[in-house]
């Protein structure tokens, strides 16, 4: 099983070009067309999950366990690859796209239309790029998205969705250590990027991101630790998997 490709530093350079897609990114990227592969004669069973979302908390550890999951199962991680390919769509920069990431529209119209009013249209063209791009994720497979509300726009049936949570004390210590910043600020920073991000899932979705129900798992990183949750996590998918086999049967 093939590992997935290692995400950059956070201080590498922005690529030109986002880096290898599987076929239906690929047609949504550049319009290649992937022929389909040739049937092998016997059909083998649909995982149960076919792919992965994690909501998570503020500094939770959600990115490191995404890593940690896809390497373990030979999955493709999109995280930042999401910003990459939206910014390779709407010729824009990394960083100009990371404006509008996870950014309501309610507060793109309350607050910076009125002060410019270009900046709408952008905001438009990534909620509908980020849409579109999921949809293409999904069809893949085997993908873990971390955040983006990508678990309520997936089909539920066939997508597992776990939200990572810890104490905010904790969050905070991490967010310090990451972005070398003093706790206070790291404590403040985690509260303000939760606000941002519930909000455009509520508005975006019409749904409570701190709803346990909206999830398949919900865990705690801080008292579980990492290699525990990410256990976890593929344990349930090969679960899945096993399912289906025996339904199969």
């Amino acid at each position: 099983m093939a590992s997935p490709d290692p995400l950059p530093p956070a201080d590498s350079p922005e690529p030109t070009r986002p880096r290898r897609w599987p076929g239906s990114l690929s047609r949504w990227l550049f319009g290649k067309v992937v022929k389909p592969k040739e049937p092998t004669g016997s059909l083998e069973p649909v995982a149960r999950f076919r792919n992965l979302c994690i909501d998570r908390e503020t500094g939770a550890g959600a990115g490191l366990l995404g890593r940690m999951v896809g390497a373990r199962l030979g999955w493709k991680v999109y995280d930042h690859e999401v910003l990459e390919s939206i910014a390779h769509r709407m010729e824009l920069s990394v960083d100009e796209v990371k404006t509008f990431d996870e950014l309501a529209p309610s507060v793109v119209q309350d607050w910076i239309l009125p002060l410019r009013e270009e900046h709408y249209a952008p905001q438009e063209a990534y909620l509908d790029h980020l849409a579109k791009l999921v949809e293409a994720i999904g069809r893949a497979g085997d993908s873990i998205i971390l955040g983006r509300g990508a678990g309520f726009l997936l089909p539920r049936s066939e997508t597992l969705t776990v939200r990572i949570v810890a104490p905010l004390k904790a969050r905070a210590n991490r967010l310090a250590d990451r972005m070398g910043v003093s706790v206070r600020t790291a404590k403040r920073a985690a509260r303000d990027l939760d606000r941002r991000r519930n909000h455009f899932v509520r508005t975006m979705y019409r749904v409570d991101a701190n709803d346990p129900h909206n999830y398949d798992l919900v865990l705690d990183s801080e008292s579980l630790g990492l290699p525990i949750a990410a256990d976890l996590i593929v344990r349930t998918i090969e679960a899945g998997r096993a399912a289906k086999v025996a339904e199969g049967t």
